[in-house]
């Protein structure tokens, strides 16, 4: 169907925007197709509080439960909890509705496997190989159910895992004052019990009403001005941002300075590796500041391709403690493996504690690279050939990896181009060790794009 077509399928999962190309009909189909992947696997179903979720989590409900799959509703809940859950559980899978950090008009699935983990490559491909040919399987005669779920006992095991993980009683003697924009997204109804139950005075803002976001949800410096005026009023300790489902972090600090998300992973792989050496996983996107902070203890950093399942593939393969993705992602395998912003809070929150300094204090002492993220929206043939002429112009003669786009990697910095897995634009990230670096390497690969 030419509906269908128009989605984006990645290992991300599916979205697009509802009620088209997102119809109830199209995650009814995906539903089905899931129950006969999942081989009678109960499946776990939880959604973040976006207008159409509840629409959807029906269609997606029947067509589990056509497929004879039994279905534990979790209702409102976060993609950290959920994949904890899974993670956690043995033998069951879920499925995430959600379109993360995407506005308002979007809605997704994302499909979790028995791992607890999203579908990989392999997976993916078996997954929509069902979906495609999904009229050729009958509806079994016996219908799945759905069970009732135990979600205040599941949260507050996942919440107490993360306080034994970190130095709790010392996070607490600080007694931080933290505000927290929750963007009213399911943050509004976990984050300041979890946050309390680290002892923090917790203020919440953009909590109601739920899915109506206060702004672009995405949590990036241009989206954070009103948690920064916030935290100064407050006179808080810190601020934190997060993204409707809860995967994603970034902070502000005490003095209203928006340092980027990218510094979420810094901090915690700071915090991680001054209790413990091990290896780290990053996506190829992920900014330098991580290899200078695994320097600092003498580890090694492994890069994968973008998308959180590979990145947790490439943790497990390399044996990494600690990893995740720059955009504020924080996967810490000791609790589980899938990005989580309450894992991030606790970690940045402890480094605070244990060192008794403000965030802006820990965060002078590292450098500062100047990370420049853009889009470019194209048509997929112009995306196509654009990508070829970059490779064609820079493999010749510089470094590059070409495991997800093309990466040109210099002694200053670098530039990233690859074709977004959850929006239809290339994405053009560049890094360079100050200001003027960044820019001069955006203007460089945009001059190319233009003479084309």
């Amino acid at each position: 169907m030419n509906m269908e077509k128009k989605l984006i399928i990645s290992v991300a999962g599916i979205r697009g925007i509802y009620p088209l190309p997102l119809s109830p009909e199209t995650v009814y189909k995906f539903g089905f197709a899931f129950g006969v992947y999942s081989s009678g696997k109960d499946v776990f179903v939880a959604q973040d509080t976006r207008i159409s979720g509840s629409t959807l989590k029906y269609a997606l409900l029947s067509g589990l439960l056509s497929a004879g799959i039994n279905v534990i509703d979790l209702n409102v809940g976060s993609t950290p909890l959920l994949t904890y859950i899974i993670e956690k559980n043995p033998n069951v899978c879920g499925v995430m509705i959600s379109a993360s950090h995407n506005p308002k008009e979007y809605n997704g699935l994302k499909f979790v496997s028995s791992k607890g983990t999203f579908l990989n490559e392999k997976e993916g491909a078996e997954f929509l190989s069902i979906y495609k040919n999904i009229d050729s399987y009958q509806i079994p005669s016996q219908p799945g159910k759905i069970i009732s779920s135990q979600n205040e006992t599941y949260r507050e095991s996942f919440f107490n895992d993360i306080y034994n993980k970190v130095n709790l009683a010392k996070i607490r003697e600080r007694k931080f004052k933290v505000v927290v924009d929750v963007c009213q997204g399911v943050g509004a109804f976990e984050t300041r019990l979890f946050l309390e139950g680290l002892g923090c005075k917790t203020v919440v803002i953009n909590a109601e009403p739920p899915g109506v976001f206060s702004h672009n949800p995405e949590p990036l410096p241009e989206n954070l001005k009103e948690l920064s005026k916030k935290v100064v009023e407050e006179k808080a300790d810190i601020g934190f941002a997060q993204d409707p489902d809860c995967d994603r972090l970034a902070f502000v600090c005490e003095d209203g300075v928006i340092p980027g998300e990218e510094l979420t992973l810094a901090l915690s792989v700071l915090n991680i590796l001054e209790k413990e050496r091990g290896s780290v996983a990053v996506n190829l996107s992920t900014s330098s500041i991580i290899e200078y902070v695994s320097n600092m203890f003498d580890v090694n950093v492994y890069r994968s391709k973008i998308g959180e399942v590979n990145v947790v593939e490439k943790m497990k393969e390399k044996n990494a403690i600690i990893g995740g993705e720059g955009n504020g992602g924080v996967i810490l395998p000791s609790i589980h493996y899938g990005r989580d912003s309450y894992v991030a809070m606790a970690l940045i929150l402890e480094l605070m504690a244990v060192k008794d300094k403000k965030v802006s204090e820990i965060l002078s002492v590292l450098p500062r690279y100047i990370m420049i993220k853009e889009k470019l929206v194209l048509e997929e043939v112009k995306k196509t050939s654009i990508l070829q002429a970059i490779r064609d112009k820079y493999s010749k003669n510089e470094e590059v990896n070409l495991d997800d786009g093309i990466k040109i990697i210099r002694k200053d910095g670098w530039i990233h181009i690859r074709p977004s897995g959850t929006e239809p634009i290339l994405r053009v990230y560049v890094e360079g060790e100050n200001q003027s670096i960044a820019k001069a390497y955006l203007s460089e690969i945009y001059q190319f794009v233009n003479s084309q």
